[in-house]
């Protein structure tokens, strides 16, 4: 089966794009924290639900993403791309720990 950029199952595509949504929303978030010096608006009112919405969308994509790839075989690039953020986490998590450990 060769490997192709768009995914085959349905959780494939929710996963893949709640992780576009979420990269979309992420430089939306970066935006708005700059253009927040001149005045905070954002960061009262709207940042708190953002920040939900930033980390529902996150979610979505890294647990749909392994659950295509292990449960539904799918092998398509933008599914694999969206299972980038549980390897982070998981990476600093372990880093964490390690430091912990070594008491740094």
């Amino acid at each position: 089966m060769p490997i192709v950029f768009w995914p085959k199952t349905r959780i494939g595509w929710v996963a893949a794009l709640s992780f576009d949504l979420f990269v979309v929303l992420y430089i939306i978030n970066g935006y708005m924290i700059k253009v927040s010096a001149v005045s905070s608006w954002w960061l009262t009112s709207v940042l708190p639900y953002y920040g939900v919405a930033l980390m529902l969308t996150v979610v979505t994509a890294s647990v749909g993403s392994v659950i295509a790839v292990l449960l539904g075989r799918d092998r398509a690039w933008a599914v694999r791309i969206a299972t980038v953020p549980i390897f982070v986490w998981v990476g600093v998590q372990s880093l964490i720990v390690v430091l912990d450990a070594l008491h740094l």
